[in-house]
């Protein structure tokens, strides 16, 4: 067989490797089956995603230390850079210095294209995702549709999860398309966790207790990224409404600046005002949140704590005009009163509570995509 000929045989080898159900695995196989030497493809972090042999070692983070790779060997290897969207994102090493360079450029080539292929799909689920996304932060979708949409893409919002919202200095396009995990495109499985990009900001969902985790490595993405790199993360919560106020614990906690920062229990006033005013804030669902110690124990024992301080607060604190215009004693007011306090853990007389608590009453009547200005614009629309 003449050179040429031995040639197109084997590029035309690496190419039918993309037919196959593991295309990158197969490609990686075929150029060892070709060449007799050991071939890997390791990330720009020096982890060794794919060997030919499996047990074959490799001095990777030396081999990835210098980018672009260098024509001459690397600790023994020839190296060619694997891109996507002409972005370096891992080298595709053949052991040897005899490696035939052309077919080694040839298969960086077609494991670029491979890679790109993948993350187009990966990245047209995450924009589907995004859009059902974006309508539950609006407060567009209920309970049972906003889950129902959302069980379309893996989530199923009745068990406790936590929303990591991350950002950093720099171009949004790169935030979209930059891959941060090459195990899950080569795989070609679905990302690990629900992914997509909101606002121009990194949006995860997770299961409990895993986003201080996650937080950390989405730093580490958007640190290469960008500068100033800032993450924040929620508490648990389960449901729609969880699910909404979430993004917004963790996009208050990620205001907090550089590094990763989990959300504190703040008073409703400084969230508001942390999340500065934008619309959408979902106040009624944060008043809701505020005060669902009282609601739930009205619901329970048929009381009226959310009115009686309703009431108080109308009436600037005064206990004599709250009792006349509920109709109770002065003392049982005072019950009502510290039974708030201890549902709530505040102090009714407190000025920063004070403001919280007008805050949160006013904010429960109001319709659900409502923000802070509709509590000063006339003739408010309520729920039906």
């Amino acid at each position: 067989m003449r050179a040429a000929d031995s040639d197109f045989a084997d590029h035309r080898a690496l190419a039918d490797a993309l037919t196959a159900e593991r295309p990158l695995h197969a490609l990686v196989r075929a150029l060892y089956r070709i060449s007799s030497a050991p071939v890997a493809v390791i990330d720009l972090r020096g982890g060794v995603l794919v060997s030919v042999p499996e047990r074959a070692e490799w001095m990777a983070k030396e081999l990835v230390a210098v980018s672009p790779p260098p024509d001459s060997p690397v600790a023994g290897c020839i190296l060619r850079s694997v891109e996507l969207e002409g972005e370096p994102v891992a080298v595709l090493a053949m052991r040897g210095q005899g490696a035939s360079t052309k077919l080694l450029t040839f298969a960086a080539t077609l494991a670029g294209i491979e890679l790109s292929r993948r993350h187009a799909i990966l990245s047209g689920r995450r924009e589907l995702l995004g859009q059902v996304l974006e309508d539950v932060i609006a407060g567009y979708l209920g309970e049972k549709e906003g889950a129902r949409r959302l069980l379309d893409h893996g989530l199923d919002v009745a068990k406790p999860h936590e929303v990591v919202v991350g950002s950093a200095d720099g171009s949004p396009r790169r935030l979209r398309s930059y891959p941060w995990n090459l195990h899950t495109l080569l795989t070609q499985q679905n990302d690990p966790h629900l992914r997509t990009i909101v606002d121009d900001r990194l949006v995860l969902v997770v299961p409990e207790q895993a986003g201080l985790f996650v937080g950390r490595l989405c730093h580490e993405h958007l640190a290469r990224l960008g500068p100033n790199a800032r993450v924040g993360v929620s508490k648990p919560r389960v449901g729609v409404r969880g699910l909404r106020l979430g993004y917004f614990e963790a996009r208050n906690a990620l205001a907090e600046g550089y590094g990763v920062h989990v959300h504190r229990t703040q008073d409703l006033a400084t969230a508001l005002l942390i999340a500065s005013l934008e619309a959408g804030v979902p106040l009624r669902d944060l008043s809701a949140e505020a005060l669902a110690p009282l609601v739930e124990y009205d619901r329970k024992n048929d009381t009226l704590l959310v009115d009686t301080l309703r009431c108080y607060l109308a009436e600037d604190g005064d206990m004599s005009a709250t009792a006349a215009a509920l109709f109770v004693h002065r003392n049982t007011l005072r019950n009502r009163l510290r039974l708030i306090e201890e549902l709530t853990g505040r102090d009714v007389s407190s000025p920063s509570n004070y403001a919280h608590f007008w805050l949160a009453t006013s904010g429960l009547d109001l319709r659900s995509s409502a923000n802070l200005s509709s509590l000063f614009e006339r003739g408010t629309v309520q729920d039906d």
